[in-house]
């Protein structure tokens, strides 16, 4: 009962984070210099057209007047008109979420058990050759920009070598072969980052247990190293890792807009850059708060995991 009444309470803290983060947004946006409608229409808009536009989309009537009816769509599940588009956002987010997710979900799955293996093996060998070269390859992934690792690798595998295509997306639910093929770099590109991140924090939380009593104890007791490193040691381990886990989310919906215009991936990073390039005020707010929904619901995952890792914390 202490649980389901943390989780919600946890879930209704959210809402004033999230009105924050749409005001403040929303006042980001329409302060941005230069007139949508002339970047939309060219720079000698006919003038009956752009005053059909400016009064359709309300940008005639006062700013706090624009924010109050907003705020009233969104409280109906309405996240307005794409004045670009000319189409709901809420349809918007729904055609480009795939590839975003996509996209990320993989990116998680190859960051996180090669970051663990790593954090591992580097503790078990403390100071020793293998442990100083995972240590070297997490300070250069995470020293990488993802736009420059994104480029190298479109001029490495497509340009030099044909190896892979370089720009795209398709569904691995329509053709996995060729979904594949294309989402390889942008995988890569955003996992390699998170994979450096976590295999440091893997080790040194590794390392920090593995100068507990309780190891030299088992030790002691002829318990077997690798027993002692997997059952005990990265159990211990496992709630600072889940917290980055849970931030980094955060990073890779950060990461998805450089990635996405880099590799042309539909998605909503792209969704997002184009939006703001284009000043299209209802897209940009709306996938803003998609995003900080998703990174919200999963620190909230994340509070929660701690009680099923260590019995020790209680919600009440």
């Amino acid at each position: 009962m202490g649980l389901l009444r943390y989780t919600l309470r946890r879930l209704l803290q959210l809402v004033p984070v999230l009105f924050g983060i749409v005001t403040l947004t929303f006042v980001m946006m329409h302060a941005l210099p230069g007139d949508p409608v002339r970047l939309w229409l060219g720079e000698e808009p006919g003038q009956e057209l752009a005053e059909d536009l400016i009064e359709a989309h309300g940008f005639d009537r006062p700013l706090y007047v624009q924010y109050v009816d907003y705020l009233a769509s969104l409280a109906q599940g309405d996240l307005g008109q794409s004045f670009v588009y000319n189409r709901p956002v809420t349809d918007l987010i729904w055609e480009r979420m795939e590839p975003t997710l996509v996209v990320m979900g993989l990116s998680y799955l190859v960051a996180l058990p090669v970051a663990i293996g790593l954090g591992i093996y580097g503790a078990a060998r403390h100071n020793r050759a293998g442990d100083h070269l995972s240590r070297f390859a997490g300070l250069a992934g995470i020293s990488t920009p993802n736009f420059w690792l994104a480029l190298m690798l479109i001029y490495l595998l497509s340009y030099n070598f044909d190896l892979l295509p370089a720009t795209g997306y398709t569904s691995p639910f329509v053709d996995p072969v060729e979904a594949a093929l294309l989402l390889i770099m942008p995988v890569l590109t955003l996992a390699t980052a998170q994979t450096a991140l976590l295999m440091r924090m893997t080790r040194s939380s590794m390392i920090e247990e593995m100068r507990e009593d309780y190891v030299e104890t088992a030790c002691a007791y002829g318990i077997p190293e690798r027993k002692v490193l997997l059952r005990h040691s990265f159990r211990n381990a496992l709630l600072p890792l889940v917290t980055i886990v849970g931030l980094q989310v955060s990073t890779l919906l950060g990461g998805s807009v450089i990635v996405e215009e880099i590799f042309a991936i539909p998605g909503l990073g792209r969704l997002f850059f184009d939006s703001v390039i284009e000043q299209d005020y209802s897209v940009a707010v709306g996938v803003t708060l998609f995003f900080s929904t998703l990174f919200l619901i999963g620190v909230v995952i994340t509070d929660l995991a701690y009680a099923y890792i260590d019995p020790r914390i209680k919600y009440d």
